[in-house]
């Protein structure tokens, strides 16, 4: 994707555990994918008029201040007319969930507009991003908003330590000293998403945010064995099967750019 400017910034430590990121992007506007990741974004636009499709053959719907992305199923598509500049927070489930209450499932159903869980308060947040001074100003302008929010606060008090880092539900529920069965139903009050769901999101998510899938010269067998697959076949099957593409066409994505976006062809 020509022209394309991406960053990161890491959320107030006040945050941590309810927050895992915030970002930036800028370019033309091109249609992509939306890859699926274990996270809610709250998205706000910046500039341009938003379209946005569950399928390349389906209808498209527009946006043009903000949006909330529930985990997706399955890619899904985007493009934007005029120049595209969004700003994004990566939520974690159960975050995002004592933000908002009960979310849509990411099932091809048209992400609901901010405004229909904030209201006016939507339109004012825009402005204020809108107006800030640069990229550094307009994360800390966002971040200040996130941490005006008391459930994040309160989640992020709640989750002691870092991340759990487990690859089987089975794992989760023993580190979280909790059954199967408990898991299960909490994660689907406090989340909207089961935990194996879950889980398989977070590995994929760490594969494409690892650079060496972008070295044509790294072998997939080694990539697969890093995060945990069985084989390379068993790797192959899972990432085309939640990203709708191999690992060969997600390796033709841009260096420096989003780890969940697909150029479209």
């Amino acid at each position: 994707m020509a022209d394309m400017l991406f960053s990161t910034c890491r959320p107030p430590v006040s945050l941590h555990g309810a927050v895992r990121e915030l970002w930036l992007l800028d370019d033309d506007g091109s249609l992509h994918a939306g890859l699926p990741k274990p996270f809610v974004e709250i998205v706000v636009s910046l500039s341009g008029v938003h379209w946005w499709r569950a399928s390349l053959g389906s209808q498209e719907h527009c946006y043009s201040e903000g949006w909330v992305t529930p985990i997706q199923r399955g890619p899904r598509h985007a493009r934007s007319v005029g120049r595209r500049r969004l700003i994004g927070a990566r939520l974690q489930p159960w975050a995002a969930v004592a933000l908002f209450g009960a979310l849509p499932a990411g099932n091809g159903t048209p992400p609901p507009h901010l405004s229909w869980f904030i209201g006016g308060e939507a339109v004012r947040l825009r402005s204020r991003l809108i107006c800030a001074n640069d990229d550094a100003d307009c994360f800390a302008k966002f971040a200040q908003w996130l941490e005006q929010q008391a459930p994040l606060g309160d989640v992020a008090k709640a989750v002691h330590g870092g991340p759990v880092i487990e690859t089987r539900a089975l794992g989760l529920a023993r580190k979280l000293h909790t059954s199967p069965r408990t898991l299960r139903r909490r994660f689907a009050a406090e989340a909207g998403i089961s935990p194996k769901r879950w889980l398989m999101l977070q590995r994929i998510d760490a594969v494409l945010r690892d650079q060496a899938l972008l070295e044509p010269c790294e072998p997939l067998a080694a990539i697969a064995h890093q995060h945990g697959y069985a084989d390379q076949a068993h790797f192959s099957r899972e990432v085309s099967r939640l990203t709708g593409a191999t690992p060969g066409q997600l390796r033709k994505r841009p260096r420096g750019g989003p780890p969940h976006l697909l150029p479209g062809e």
